[in-house]
């Protein structure tokens, strides 16, 4: 029936609205929000199964429609746009790659009444590429504003044929607040990082300057203190290149990578640069083959080792095992340690950049070692840490892997 049709409509679309707002709450660590869309969705769907249970056996049909039934179906077309207007996340429809709007919020955006002649750039590529349960991302201009979207799609058979649905969710306001805390948090570890390496080579230089200006200066004091200074902007140089390599890491460009020789060569590297540690590398469970970026996966489980090493100064007994194993969607990379552990108060700190509890550490190490995992669609964490044995997992998803 017309009202069925209608139901199952509407239902889609709340689903993909819903799947739209829970991915993006997810991504965002509103949890809660999450959860309440995920049941939405669920709900919905349980309630389309049970109206496809409920159904009576299909029966003939009718030689030619009633007015009755073409009342009814018109009552249900008024019924649903009204529904759909109602939604204030735009709703629109990829049919035979044209674009159209379904409610009034999409009329508004897209400036359309039905087909939008000039779509904007990149939606039905979006819409068209974004696979029923995944999210993306996209911005689109509305008088001289440009805003970003969530896009999430359902698909919906009508007239026989599958229609691509699409819910665009506003997260602009989301994404804005979430760069201003970035950049608030930047600017505070730029500015206590900058100020702390100024301070003493302003008040060496005074020194210094002051002692030139003595009748007799004390020249071996004057070189100490401008080799201090010396010292501390190179310091600060190191800090510099530090935040620019964090700043322009490239997008990975996979390859095919033989895993056996890849952990090779990362055993062969730590062997002779650490000889003192017992070095152990497992690949009992471990695929044949990763697609990744080698370079930028090299360097990212080098900071773990590397990490890892530092660790075991004046550890009695120094080692390291380096594990690699396959679950199910995603292979992982387990580094371990027999350290004296990370205290309990700086594990939340780890990642974050240029904290170091190192004398000589930059602070940035683990922190592009994550971004380079998460450039991968993969993560980077911490997985326990106690007296004698700290174990960080690294992993790559099983889109990644071959």
């Amino acid at each position: 029936m017309a009202s069925d049709r209608v139901r199952a409509a509407v239902r889609a679309l709340v689903i993909a609205a819903a799947g739209a707002g829970g991915a993006f709450a997810a991504t965002r660590g509103l949890y809660a929000t999450a959860l309440l869309a995920a049941l939405i969705a669920v709900w919905t769907a349980a309630l389309n199964l049970v109206d496809i249970g409920r159904q009576p056996p299909p029966r003939p049909s009718p030689p030619a429609p009633l007015l009755a039934d073409v009342r009814a179906d018109e009552e249900d077309r008024r019924r649903l746009t009204a529904y759909l207007d109602l939604s204030p996340a735009p709703l629109v429809a990829l049919d035979d790659g044209r674009l159209r709007v379904v409610n009034r919020a999409a009329r508004r955006l897209l400036g359309a009444s039905d087909l939008v002649a000039d779509p904007p750039a990149g939606l039905v590529t979006a819409l068209s590429d974004t696979r029923p349960g995944r999210t993306a991302t996209i911005d689109i201009s509305h008088d001289a504003v440009v805003r970003s979207f969530a896009l999430a799609t359902g698909d919906l058979a009508l007239s026989g044929r599958m229609t691509r649905i699409g819910a665009l969710i506003d997260i602009d306001a989301e994404l804005k607040a979430v760069e201003a805390t970035a950049l608030r948090e930047l600017v505070q570890v730029l500015s206590h990082e900058i100020v702390n390496a100024l301070t003493p080579i302003a008040s060496l230089a005074e020194t210094a300057v002051a002692m030139l200006d003595d009748p007799d200066p004390a020249l071996p004091k004057v070189r100490e203190a401008i080799e201090t200074v010396a010292r501390r902007a190179a310091s600060l140089h190191r800090f510099g290149e530090s935040y620019r390599a964090l700043a322009r890491l490239p997008a990975p460009v996979p390859e095919r990578i033989a895993l056996t020789a890849f952990t090779d060569d990362l055993a062969a590297l730590f062997t002779t640069r650490w000889p003192g540690i017992a070095f152990t590398t497992d690949r009992a469970d471990a695929p044949a083959h990763l697609l990744a970026d080698p370079d930028q996966l090299t360097a990212a489980l080098w900071a773990v080792l590397q990490n890892a090493a530092e660790a075991l100064h004046d550890t009695p007994d120094p080692r390291v095992t380096f594990a690699v194993f396959a679950l199910v969607g995603q292979t992982r990379f387990a580094v371990t340690d027999t350290g004296p552990g990370i205290p309990a108060g700086d594990q939340p700190d780890i990642f974050r950049p240029f904290f170091t509890t190192k004398a000589k550490g930059t602070g940035v190490g683990l922190a592009l070692a994550r971004q380079i995992l998460r450039g991968h669609d993969g993560d980077l964490m911490l997985a326990a840490s106690r007296p004698g044995a700290t174990r960080f997992e690294a992993s790559v998803p099983a889109g990644m892997t071959g």
